[in-house]
């Protein structure tokens, strides 16, 4: 994992401008699942924490507020400050808002997705062929069709606010390789993606 950008022990503060937020990492997970603690290299990098600040840009997002955020964002700098590690990022880069502190991964079904996106929940994978062949795990093909869960409040363009046009209960076909997916201790599996990427809507 690299190291993140240390500052000199003389600046103490760091403030984000335009649209950037500043979020304070969230520890490494140090236990799988199953309680196997894990070897420094093989932590994952943090994609929660809390916001530190927020640059005179932001809209939808507050200081406390503690977030998921995309570990895939181009701007996203990872830098630490006075002993505390941080990561700089632009508000687009944000996911969702979760609903309490210390969020877990059992609170996803309760954020609240940030700008144009949505929550899903995906369908299973088929387990067998239209002829009744039982497949491997490894050949089945990636569910692309779930329920919208929750969405986001919409972003600007252009100057303009613009809805999320998704509903809450709706069956869609989506972009297979878009979003942030997230699976739940009971399997369920959820992703976050931009409306964008939502191919359609489909009615049994």
């Amino acid at each position: 994992m690299a190291k993140p950008m240390e500052l000199p022990s003389s600046f103490t503060t760091l403030r984000p401008l335009k649209d950037m937020v500043l979020v304070k990492t969230a520890d490494s997970e140090k236990e799988t699942q199953g309680g196997v603690l894990l070897p420094d290299a093989a932590q994952r990098k943090p994609t929660s924490g809390d916001i530190a600040d927020v640059g005179p840009d932001v809209k939808g997002l507050k200081k406390g507020d503690t977030v998921l955020y995309s570990k895939f964002g181009i701007g996203a700098t990872d830098v630490k400050v006075a002993g505390t590690e941080y990561c700089m990022l632009r508000e687009c880069d944000v996911i969702g808002i979760m609903p309490t502190a210390a969020a877990r991964i059992e609170d996803v079904p309760q954020m609240k997705p940030c700008q144009d996106r949505v929550l899903l929940r995906v369908e299973e994978a088929a387990d067998a062929t239209a002829g009744g062949v039982l497949l491997p795990s490894s050949a089945k093909e990636k569910p692309t069709i779930a329920e919208v869960v929750t969405c986001g409040p919409g972003k600007e363009e252009e100057g303009e606010h613009v809805d999320v046009k998704l509903k809450p209960g709706q069956k869609v076909v989506f972009f297979k390789w878009a979003g942030e997916k997230m699976n739940m201790p009971d399997g369920t599996e959820y992703n976050v993606i931009p409306e964008r990427d939502v191919l359609g809507t489909i009615q049994a």
